[in-house]
């Protein structure tokens, strides 16, 4: 079976023109984390730690932005020319995870918390700031996402020393 696979400058030229557009369309970058935020601020608005911004907005971009991804994904599997395969592998991190579905569920849940966390504590994800603050060349986002991606080749070289 042969898979497509698209050549990775398309990616970033069509993620390049989302975050113009979406500033230019809406007078606020786009981010991830912050829509987060934003839910669990409406679900849960006496825990000050997400009190943030608009979480009391319940008509805000960055909630359709959130709605959108899964919503995307879920769009572009049903309509992928291959089959649509549900699968709990992980790939090469089969390797070092757990080998029941709780282990990997757990693992998984306490990495997204963490990611959570860490993204808050910085102020915006990785798309918030390696993306939309780069294109803005925002110093502290430029100095935020060179150690994201410093951290996660650290991380992997760490994990999958060979």
């Amino acid at each position: 079976m042969e898979v497509l696979v698209w050549e990775a400058w398309i990616a970033g030229v069509v993620l390049g023109a989302f975050v113009m557009t979406h500033f230019w369309l809406m007078g606020k970058p786009a981010g991830c984390s912050t829509g987060y935020g934003n839910l669990c601020g409406m679900m849960t608005n006496r825990i000050e730690f997400f009190q943030i911004g608009e979480y009391a907005e319940k008509n805000n971009s960055k909630l359709w932005f959130l709605l959108g991804i899964p919503i995307g994904g879920l769009l572009s599997g049903l309509t992928s020319p291959e089959p649509w395969n549900f699968s709990f592998s992980m790939g090469m991190y089969d390797e070092i995870l757990p080998q029941t579905y709780a282990g990997k569920a757990m693992w998984v849940m306490l990495g997204g918390a963490l990611l959570g966390f860490g993204a808050r504590l910085a102020g915006a994800c990785t798309t918030g700031h390696a993306l939309v603050g780069g294109a803005m060349l925002n110093p502290a986002s430029l100095l935020a996402g060179a150690v994201f991606f410093a951290s996660a080749f650290f991380t992997t070289q760490l994990l999958f020393k060979t």
